[in-house]
């Protein structure tokens, strides 16, 4: 049962009022030094209002905001957005505890993290003056997720999600209709008896990647003709797979490229720099790979979307120490949402429809959500265990999402 906006109490007043005919009793419990009300000010010159209505009784008196308002005096504002409710000032004093109490407290690991990214995409000056208003240590912030990734960020687990846990063939025909799906990002099993043992830090789990060379591409074969069955006619596929041999006196790359009922637009190199899980190859004789191949296949003869892309992508591999160190924890053979969101931005529109026939730990789904695109995805997991590793990285990246946007 769910309960429109409307059914729930409402403000006596919703709108914009004089911030002059507002008040405080100056009670607030909620401090805030004067570098953050500087820094307040600062963003609201230059970005517009910042958060929520400030929350009054009938007579302007205030339960919440006045921080936002004080700011809004500060920059000269001849209005400031409200809702006032009919309240009596015991109910008011108790909103304002309510409220100062409910917005929950920060995990410094996960602050670090949005720090790390924002210093990465040219947002440097205003980190740190967000940290210096806050007093923050931003060194040691940024020293803790750099020697202490052992502990993982706590995730929120979202049951309500587009990931099927049962045959990706099986369920391609019973779910998705003809030419349904925009794109296709996907990085099958590499069939090379990986023992998710070596790289689990939970629970073990059974990770089927052994089966004979005819059965294996026996049944690649059957993924690809439905992921051409439902792909668009002017959708793309990515596949990532690895670049050493397919068993007996195959060749991985002209077998792909032939097996795939679709044109071969691209042939990408991965270069996974020195994260390499692989590096036992040297030891017997053979230089280990640093990079593996995607196969991109459409029958578009449109231009890419974001032609700067071109066909070397240098992305760290998801191990040791990457932003994706949960994932790579967690699955023997992960891949960084980097790399289906690099394809994003070439390939799909907003709210395309992205699939993933072996979803693995979820990577395709999170960059999905991050670059805004639907999903839908298939894991064979008898046991269980992926499950709630799925959920709680979706559940997570939807949470980002949702709060970047308030």
């Amino acid at each position: 049962m769910t309960t429109a906006l409307d059914d729930l109490p409402q403000p006596e007043h919703k709108g914009t009022v004089d911030p002059d005919s507002l008040e405080t009793d100056g009670d607030n419990p909620n401090e805030m030094t004067d570098e953050q009300f500087g820094l307040l000010c600062d963003r609201m010159r230059q970005n517009g209002w910042l958060g929520g209505p400030i929350i009054t009784d009938s007579d302007g008196l205030i339960a919440d905001g006045q921080h936002r308002w004080q700011a809004a005096q500060e920059i000269g504002l001849s209005e400031v957005p409200v809702k006032q409710f009919d309240i009596d000032d015991a109910t008011r004093r108790l909103w304002r505890q309510e409220l100062n109490k409910i917005h929950g407290e920060h995990d410094t690991k996960r602050d670090a993290l949005e720090y790390d990214y924002l210093l990465d995409n040219g947002k440097t000056d205003e980190v740190h003056a967000l940290t210096n208003a806050a007093d923050e240590d931003l060194d040691e912030l940024l020293r803790e997720i750099k020697l202490n990734n052992e502990q993982p960020v706590a995730y929120e687990y979202d049951p309500e999600h587009n990931v099927y846990f049962e045959d990706c063939v099986e369920g391609m025909q019973a779910r998705l209709d003809d030419d349904s799906v925009d794109m296709v990002f996907t990085s099958p099993p590499y069939n090379v008896e990986k023992s998710a043992t070596e790289h689990r830090t939970k629970d073990t789990v059974e990770y089927d990647d052994d089966m004979e060379d005819e059965e294996y591409r026996e049944f690649l074969q059957d993924v690809f003709a439905e992921i051409a069955r439902v792909v668009k006619d002017d959708g793309h596929v990515f596949i990532n797979h690895q670049n050493h041999y397919m068993g007996g006196n195959v060749d991985a790359t002209t077998w792909i490229m032939d097996a795939m009922p679709m044109t071969a637009k691209s042939y990408i190199c991965w270069f996974k720099g020195d994260q390499s899980s692989m590096s036992h190859m040297s030891q017997s004789g053979r230089f280990y790979p640093a990079w593996e191949p995607i196969y991109h296949f459409s029958e578009s003869g449109m231009p890419l979307q974001n032609t700067t892309i071109n066909d070397h992508w240098d992305i760290r591999a998801a191990v040791g120490g990457t932003a994706d160190s949960e994932a790579s924890a967690e699955h023997p053979a992960p891949y960084p949402v980097e790399l289906p969101k690099r394809a994003m931005r070439a390939t799909c529109d907003d709210g395309a429809l992205v699939l993933d026939p072996f979803m693995g730990s979820g990577t395709t789904a999170v960059a999905a959500v991050e670059y805004g695109c639907d999903y839908v995805g298939f894991e064979l997991d008898e046991e269980g265990a992926y499950k709630p590793i799925i959920e709680r990285r979706i559940g997570e990246a939807k949470r980002q999402v949702n709060a970047n946007q308030d």
